[in-house]
């Protein structure tokens, strides 16, 4: 057993014919290099075997992979049901967690695995008007780009010091933007309003208590690009939102550039997933 879809096959299958997966495979059988919730999957058979109850014959495959699903990533998804507890009821109004799970867990967990993909694992800050739930980045940091010397994209979370020195060019805004969006992801939107802070900006600084981006030190000046168009031109600006530190803590500003001035390694992003 190597991956995921093949240990899923087994945990259905023991689901459907009612028995313990301890019946159909060992704990010695998981290879270290898999995920450690399915070690956690395997080490409680007693609520894996519970949920096997509830399903007779009649029971879709689909309903069946979402209660394996909702085992395999309890703790994943507690972690997000907390946040979305400490929301405001006006906002939770927008959409209950059961929905919200349910749109993670379909489609074998594809969104979910986007989140999961993210910078610290992602966390759940929001709610927008159209009651899509609103996943970020975790932490102050952005997501920085950049290319090795074959010109290969580097991702880096967290600034991290070893894969920074890979870096020969830093990306710009159409670069980031560009491979944001092949992510499956999006930038945080920029308003006409508010000095440029849009409600998701807002609705992350809200709940997380934290400034929307900024250096972990809140020391030295970071950015993130804002969704400013697929293909700006030459001579057109390009939106961020900068924390530009102070004696005495710092502050927020969204400001523009020109897009030939765009390669920064203090500017990357904060991207949103919306679910």
């Amino acid at each position: 057993m190597t991956d995921y879809n093949e240990l899923k096959k087994v945990l259905i299958k023991a689901l459907e014919e009612g028995k313990s997966p301890e019946e159909i495979i060992k704990p010695e059988d998981i290879p270290e290099n898999l995920r450690p919730e399915f070690q956690r999957v395997l080490s409680d058979l007693a609520a894996v075997t519970s949920v096997s109850r509830q399903f007779g014959p009649y029971r879709s495959s689909g309903q069946i992979e979402e209660a394996v699903l909702k085992i395999v990533y309890a703790p994943e998804l507690a972690v997000y049901k907390q946040g979305y507890d400490c929301m405001s009821d006006k906002v939770k109004n927008r959409c209950s967690w059961e929905t919200i799970a349910e749109r993670l867990l379909a489609d074998s967990g594809r969104k979910l695995k986007k989140v999961l993909d993210m910078q610290g694992s992602g966390e759940l800050f929001g709610i927008d008007n159209n009651g899509k739930a609103l996943f970020k980045d975790k932490g102050v940091e952005p997501v920085i780009y950049g290319f090795d010397k074959e010109g290969r994209m580097l991702k880096i979370y967290d600034r991290n010091p070893e894969q920074m020195k890979q870096v020969e060019r830093w990306a710009n805004y159409y670069e980031v933007h560009e491979q944001v969006l092949k992510d499956g992801y999006e930038l945080f939107p920029y308003s006409d309003l508010g000095f440029g802070f849009s409600d998701e900006m807002k609705q992350a600084e809200k709940h997380t208590k934290k400034r929307f981006v900024a250096s972990e030190n809140e020391k030295e000046w970071r950015a993130s690009w804002l969704e400013s168009g697929d293909k700006p031109d030459y001579n057109s600006a390009t939106f961020y939102v900068a924390f530009k530190p102070r004696d005495k803590g710092g502050y927020l500003e969204v400001a523009g550039r020109q897009f030939h001035e765009n390669r920064d390694d203090r500017i990357g992003a904060v991207r949103l997933l919306r679910v």
